[in-house]
């Protein structure tokens, strides 16, 4: 029933499509207008301008959008009228432009000059003085090319840190307001990476590598249902022709060393560019875990590991795009990814009575691992403006492979007494393959949109034990090891519809996913089959007042389905009495979000409201006789959050600015455990701000710090936490070398602490340490050689989306 439901649905987007083209048949030819600012003195490229057209009669608002890196804009689905066009940049003078009464006609404008103020044009910067933070709809945009605010950061986590409605933890894990976890992607695509990969390709971006950075709040139909929110990160592209490059290397020093480094380069002709980059990370990192454990009346257990990770990690991703002909482009990405690990866990466990003055025991665990990873993906796009139609097609396939051998040896801490030996050899691998097609069409007033994506995923996980017996031969672990396969089918379609109306502009979208799911647990001979059809529908308005000011309210409700490590049921050490393990089980989740937004300038005031129904999560279960505590993956009822965020700039003198952020939580999940339903309202209040400081002979000094309040969930409590970062910033050799100083964790407060609520059921506490107090050096040499400017086309930034 449900596949027949989802080909009816694709049937109904094909039909809207035929009908939405015979309808623009019958209309009046829309007007579309094309240009580029740049500034009036040198000629430079002025990317990021906001644009907007005006009506003649009475300056109504009729449609805007913000330019791209390279000052480039394309505005269609204008109805015949007269015009004024209106270009804004800070650091320069307003720029009214008047537009003809012609219909049916595609305007050209070409480039734009825009005058600098008067007191901007001593400065040296005069093309990048363009605001940090920009609001165009549900969207915030970071200008990060040429911006103050970013230069002292070392990467993208830097620049993410001081962005409204984001937190990045000690770990790297990154959360939107509800405490959403976003999808990342690089210039409108996903990056399909383990956690680990993507950290450490974040962490080799730096910002000169950045044009601007797109937050998502409330993603529309165009996007995997996946994405609760989004943070699309787009690359800088050269607008000349010839050659040019990068060569960036960051060292960060803690108790150990750990150094990324990065090769960049372009090379590029009328036709055809070519990319290359390449990265590696070597060096160790270090992470500790503690915990305590003590069911009433029983004996007490405390732990603490200690993980040393040794990095030897090279990636490489060749890029071309070749211009078939006027409008139509073909794009090709390979890229791979190795992560050589050497990651060596030691661990020591205590065991005290009830009254915890008597010691019962202590042992230490040594865990020696080697997880290797071999990343490859290739990617094809074809994108064609076809009159006033656009047609973007991608193809996707992803290989990860991951092998691990384990070496685990439990001993009596006094006498080193071995009382158990293990090793594993574990053999995972996962195949994406993906196919998607976007069309868009200037219909009437408006655009409308309509798109594909058909993914199918395998992931065949084989983990082995063996345990030393007592005749000192090691023998097969029925009990540990485990056989996994798991395939996942998606078929998505979409409709979308977007347009304006005096100082009204709009989007609705509405998404169908169909998936398809078989969990087959090999060892214990359980297979589970899931399929079901979800639709997601969304939408977005925005009011715009005038005098910089705007409202905006976006909906949206999107899909969370489990993931492999969620789904295998084997067990994930973290001490040789703490694991926990996955659930076949576990059932998607949904949510509903609804968002509104003011904006005044630089000033912004979001309110955030939503229900997840069905949230995955993770419970303990403690068993006095083993003293082993376990963790359980299952559904929860729902999830109620809510969310209130302030932020905005200050400027206190010239050379001395800062941005903050202020913003309370609200959360209450329903948690039955143990036979009693907990739905406890939980708060909390986050600041978090910057402190930018112009120095002379052209530094800049950055203050950053971030405050949690405690917070928590259903069933553990969190202690505040938070950080100062520092960090300094000077150009040097006319701009081709940049040198960044960075601390980070001044003062050694980035911890993770939890405390289980229900101490009568067991007093469970537990500390993460990302060891993130360290100090960071790194240089970035840009060199090149270019013959001559490229033609600048018509494309924007925002046509560069695609899903995968």
């Amino acid at each position: 029933m449900m596949k027949h439901s989802l080909i009816v649905a694709l049937l109904t987007l094909t039909g809207a499509i035929v009908q939405a083209q015979t309808a623009v048949k019958k209309e009046m030819p829309s007007l579309t207008i094309h240009g580029k600012t740049v500034d009036a003195q040198t000629g430079a490229a002025l990317g990021f301008t906001t644009v907007r057209l005006l009506a003649e009669k009475d300056s109504a608002l009729i449609t805007g959008q913000v330019a791209d890196s390279t000052g480039a804009f394309h505005l269609s689905g204008i109805p015949p009228g007269n015009y004024v066009l209106l270009l804004l940049s800070m650091g320069y003078d307003k720029l009214y432009q008047p537009i003809g009464a012609g219909s049916g006609r595609t305007i050209q404008l070409g480039t734009l000059p825009m005058n600098a103020l008067p007191n901007q044009l001593g400065t040296v910067t005069v093309a990048g003085a363009k605001p940090p933070f920009q609001r165009l709809a549900d969207k915030l945009i970071l200008n990060i090319a040429g911006n103050q605010l970013f230069a002292a950061s070392a990467n993208v986590y830097d620049i993410l840190r001081k962005v409204p409605g984001l937190e990045v933890a000690g770990d790297g894990t990154i959360q939107m307001s509800g405490r959403i976890a976003p999808g990342v992607f690089i210039d409108g695509r996903p990056v399909p990476m383990s956690p680990e990969a993507l950290q450490n390709f974040l962490n080799s971006l730096t910002p000169g590598m950045i044009a601007s950075i797109e937050i998502i709040s409330n993603p529309s139909g165009q996007y995997d249902g996946e994405y609760k929110g989004i943070i699309d990160i787009r690359l800088k592209r050269d607008e000349t022709l010839g050659w040019n490059g990068s060569i960036t290397t960051n060292i960060q020093r803690n108790t150990y060393t750990l150094a990324d480094n990065s090769l960049n380069l372009s090379y590029k002709t009328k036709k055809i560019a070519y990319t290359a980059r390449a990265t590696y990370t070597g060096g160790t990192g270090i992470r500790r875990y503690g915990a305590y454990q003590h069911l009433a009346n029983t004996n007490v257990l405390t732990t603490r590991t200690q993980t040393l990770t040794g990095n030897n990690n090279p990636g490489l991703q060749l890029g071309a795009d070749y211009s078939l002909r006027k409008n139509h482009r073909l794009g090709l990405q390979l890229g791979t990814y190795h992560s050589n690990l050497s990651r060596h866990a030691y661990n020591t466990l205590h065991t005290r009575d009830s009254t915890e003055t008597q010691l019962l025991s202590a042992t230490n665990s040594d865990n020696r691992a080697e997880p290797k990873q071999q990343n490859y993906s290739a990617h094809l796009n074809y994108n064609a403006q076809l009159g006033k139609n656009r047609l973007d097609v991608l193809a996707s396939l992803v290989k990860i492979s991951n092998k691990q051998q384990e070496d685990i040896q439990n001993r009596v801490l006094a006498t080193e007494k071995l009382l158990t030996y293990w090793k594993t050899d574990m053999k995972n691998d996962i195949l994406i393959r993906a196919a998607q097609a976007d069309f868009q069409r200037d219909a009437g007033k408006g655009k409308f949109g309509a798109g594909a994506k058909f993914a199918f995923t395998t992931t065949e996980n084989d983990l082995r034990y063996d345990t030393l017996a007592q005749a000192s031969e090691f023998v097969y672990d029925s009990s540990r090891s485990n056989k996994f396969l798991y395939k996942e089918y998606i078929t998505a379609g979409y409709l979308t519809y977007s347009g304006s109306k005096n100082k009204w502009s709009y989007q609705a979208s509405l998404r169908a996913e169909h998936t398809r799911s078989t969990a087959n647990a090999v060892t214990i001979g359980e297979v589970t089959k899931r399929s079901y059809l979800t639709w997601l529908p969304a939408f977005n308005v925005t009011y715009a007042i005038g005098g910089g000011q705007q409202v905006n309210l976006s909906y949206s409700h999107r899909i969370t389905r489990p993931v492999f490590a969620q789904l295998n049921p084997f067990r994930f050490y973290f001490s040789p009495l703490n694991y926990w393990v996955g659930n076949p089980n576990l059932q998607a989740s949904t949510t509903k979000m609804l968002n509104i937004t003011y904006t005044h300038t630089a000033f912004n005031i979001i309110v955030q409201l939503g229900r997840e129904k069905d949230p995955m999560t993770r419970y303990p279960e403690y068993d006095s006789a083993t003293n082993i505590l376990q963790y359980l993956g299952r559904n929860l009822p729902y999830n109620d959050f809510a969310a209130v965020e302030l932020s905005f700039p200050l400027r206190v003198t010239k050379w001395w600015k800062m941005q903050h952020t202020v913003r309370g939580n609200y959360k209450k999940e329903q948690t039955p455990y143990h036979d009693k339903t907990y739905a406890i309202p939980i708060t909390d209040v986050s600041i978090s701000g910057s402190q930018l400081f112009s120095l002379p002979y052209g530094t800049t000094f950055d203050i950053s710090y971030y405050h949690r309040s405690p917070s928590g969930n259903g069933l553990y409590y969190f202690r505040p936490t938070g950080n100062v970062d520092l960090g300094l910033q000077k150009s040097w050799a006319k701009g081709k070398l940049n040198s960044r100083v960075n601390f980070y964790d001044l003062f050694d407060t980035q911890r993770t602490k939890l405390e289980f609520r229900e101490k009568h059921l067991i007093n469970n506490q537990l500390e993460h340490w990302f060891g993130s107090r360290r100090l960071a050096v790194s240089l970035t040499w840009s060199f090149g050689r270019s013959t001559h400017k490229s033609r600048q086309g018509n494309k924007n930034e925002e046509e560069m989306r695609a899903g995968m």
